[in-house]
């Protein structure tokens, strides 16, 4: 039985788990939890943690045996008290019927007699019927059942739910804690400048920065800062080369991020709070290129045509793109 971090893997949960889990230790746990935080730093993970805790037959103080039926049905997904919700098309709510067949089951007798799990990974999918439907079971829930639900935000919820639950902010961990666990799994081999720069860019989340540092696409966040100075010199459209591809949200977030330290720089700024830390040399070349006021006019445009192609379902990306380019010249023309 491991007894030293509970999250070897991500270890910035270790704080969150043993508050809870002491929780239930001292009889003085909520039968509902929220769990609000940024994506990319494993707060799924602290569920399934949570979950197979509740549910291990062999469980000494806040650890979970990790081997008796119990622990293992968790870990395969397939424990018959364990009802995750969810939607596997992120932007279609779950319907009032799903939640209303979940409630009819949770007052059978559970497997070994342990309790019941709900969880929603994305309460967010909630609707207004769904929402009321969960509401009621949440005001009167059978004994030994616990219900979990995660969102990035709470207000995403209905106060009346929120007000049921007890809600736990999970935070991600400081760059340093982040920096040293992204050096661990890369065996250091990541200059420490680039890992800032890949956390800053994805809100200190570890895992995803890890994610991106490992991925070919990585390389192309500085090609796209040369395309972007040389078109500024000559022609802006020149970036279409690289921005009209499935992956145009992503660089367009780098193109707006880099805008935003050469406000910072333009402000004189201490490069410390930079997010691309990395690539100063770019920050000073295009800042010699553009002044303040089209900076921030440019940094409008890429909110607005970003949202179009977000909230926009089979929208003509290169049409978009071409009237955003576009839009950027005329702003550069006017100087």
């Amino acid at each position: 039985m491991i007894k030293s971090a509970i999250f070897s893997w991500y270890p910035w949960l270790n704080f969150f788990y043993k508050k809870i889990i002491y929780q239930f230790l001292n009889k003085k746990s909520y039968h509902a939890f929220i769990f609000c935080s940024i994506n990319g730093i494993g707060t799924i993970s602290l569920v399934y943690a949570l979950v197979k805790w509740i549910f291990c037959t062999n469980k000494k103080d806040i650890y979970s045996c990790n081997k008796c039926s119990n622990c293992l049905l968790i870990e395969t997904k397939n424990h018959p008290d364990l009802y995750i919700i969810k939607n596997n098309k992120i932007n279609i709510n779950i319907s009032v019927e799903v939640i209303r067949n979940i409630i009819n089951t949770i007052y059978k007798y559970s497997y070994k007699d342990i309790g019941k799990v709900i969880w929603l990974p994305y309460a967010q999918q909630l609707n207004m019927f769904s929402s009321n439907a969960i509401l009621k079971v949440l005001e009167e829930p059978s004994q030994k059942t616990w219900f979990f639900l995660q969102c990035n935000n709470i207000n995403d919820l209905l106060p009346t739910i929120t007000s049921r639950c007890q809600i736990w902010y999970i935070y991600p961990p400081n760059e340093d804690i982040g920096i040293f666990w992204i050096k661990q799994q890369s065996n250091n081999i990541i200059n420490k400048k680039i890992i800032q720069t890949a956390l800053r860019i994805f809100n200190n989340s570890p895992i995803y920065a890890y994610k991106i540092l490992n991925n070919p696409i990585w390389e192309n966040r500085k090609i796209l800062y040369k395309i972007l100075l040389s078109s500024l010199k000559n022609d802006i459209m020149d970036l279409m080369l690289i921005l009209n591809n499935k992956d145009i949200l992503l660089y367009l977030n780098w193109v707006y991020l880099i805008l935003l330290d050469i406000t910072k720089f333009h402000l004189k700024i201490n490069k410390k709070y930079f997010y691309n830390i990395d690539q100063l040399y770019f920050i000073n070349k295009i800042s010699d290129l553009i002044i303040l006021d089209n900076i921030i006019l440019i940094i409008k445009k890429i909110l607005y045509y970003r949202s179009l192609l977000i909230d926009i379902n089979l929208i003509n990306r290169e049409l978009v793109l071409i009237k955003f380019l576009l839009s950027i010249e005329k702003i550069l023309k006017c100087k």
